[in-house]
């Protein structure tokens, strides 16, 4: 992956940190939001070329669907430089940089997607040095998840033995993948649950359960993800039972915790679920990492929709350019800071390289 930065922005101009394609409305039938449930690409033609890699969680706008393929539009901005004027197929810019160029949410704001070279793009404005594109195609159905808004049930009541009423609807972005929201916190009442029949709990949704719970064990309910919800639970264990964990990693640490309690966590080494974005280096407008220093813009920590920068070494810096797009990535992490001067946007510099990448 080489998702290169370009000029940096100017002093006015703060990055977005939102992971969303905003789409406009176009001439597609039947249109609809919706959200990707996993990365993909859109296509020119069902079974066509690629031409923009999306991430999951990215909103879309679709249209009739044919066989296993959905027609979607996409609008974003790009940085002109990367791009020249065509008139081929009704098209007004096609991209010419040869390792691609960056989709963003607004003029040098948040990374929201990848367009390829040779992509034909329809201009539908412009500010300064970037053009703001639209591009309809073809996607995979089993991509898309629900409408933008759908309402997600609660969970049922268990009985005469539930600590306490299922929470009201709240909105979920889809199933599988999408964002983790915090429902409950210390200064909030939480959701009282209890299992009802003998299940596995995962480190993350869709992972392999690390341990089964028995009905009647009572929990509090403090996030969502799709089909999932991440649960807390209260017991006692003999502390010779206990050993200390693997060079004091911490594990399944979410960015809200860090922000809020972030005297917690700086200085601590994390193990994270990251996917990457794009290798930057860093300007004016991140402080917390050295001018002109590598780093990693990262989603996360998964399956969050949130944004994590990762500082590493320039020995490393090709390897993650080679990666293929939106890889994942499973990375030691030591947190520097909770969130940036502007953003609030963990920083960490990296310890080591778990998964995703072939280190020595």
């Amino acid at each position: 992956m080489s998702y290169a930065p370009q000029s940096s922005p100017g002093p006015r101009l703060l990055p977005a940190c939102l992971l969303l394609v905003a789409l406009a409305a176009g001439p597609l039938a039947a249109q609809d939001q919706r959200h990707l449930s996993d990365s993909t690409d859109l296509h020119r033609d069902p079974e066509g070329a690629p031409l923009v890699s999306l991430p999951a969680g990215a909103a879309i706008e679709t249209g009739a669907a044919k066989g296993d393929w959905r027609e979607a539009a996409v609008e974003g901005w790009i940085f002109s430089p990367s791009t020249s004027p065509t008139k081929r197929d009704g098209y007004d810019l096609v991209v010419t940089s040869d390792e691609g160029e960056n989709l963003r949410r607004d003029p040098n704001g948040a990374v929201v997607g990848r367009v390829r070279e040779g992509t034909l793009l329809e201009r539908v404005g412009k500010q300064g040095k970037w053009f703001q594109v639209r591009r309809e195609g073809w996607v995979p159905r089993t991509a898309v998840a629900g409408r933008q808004g759908e309402a997600k049930p609660a969970l049922p009541a268990q009985g005469q033995q539930t600590a306490a009423k299922a929470a009201p609807p709240a909105a979920a972005p889809g199933k599988g993948k999408s964002p983790v929201t915090a429902t409950a916190s210390p200064s909030g009442p939480a959701e009282g649950v209890e299992v009802s029949r003998e299940t596995g709990l995962a480190r993350a949704p869709d992972s392999t359960p690390y341990a089964t719970l028995r009905p009647g064990i009572p929990a509090r309910v403090v996030g969502r993800s799709g089909e999932w919800v991440r649960v807390q639970l209260d017991g006692w264990i003999k502390e010779a039972d206990l050993k200390p964990a693997d060079n004091g990693v911490l594990r399944e640490v979410s960015a809200d915790e860090v922000q809020k309690s972030p005297s917690r966590f700086v200085g601590q080494p994390l193990e994270w679920r990251l996917q990457l974005i794009a290798v930057q280096v860093a300007d004016e407008l991140r402080p917390e990492i050295p001018a002109g220093h590598p780093y990693l813009l990262t989603r996360g920590p998964l399956p969050e929709p949130g944004f994590v920068y990762v500082t590493v070494p320039d020995t490393l810096v090709a390897r993650f350019r080679a990666l293929p797009p939106l890889q994942e990535l499973t990375l030691r992490v030591s947190l520097t800071a909770a969130r940036t001067r502007y953003l609030a946007t963990p920083v960490a510099d990296l310890l080591s390289v778990e998964s995703g990448l072939d280190v020595p």
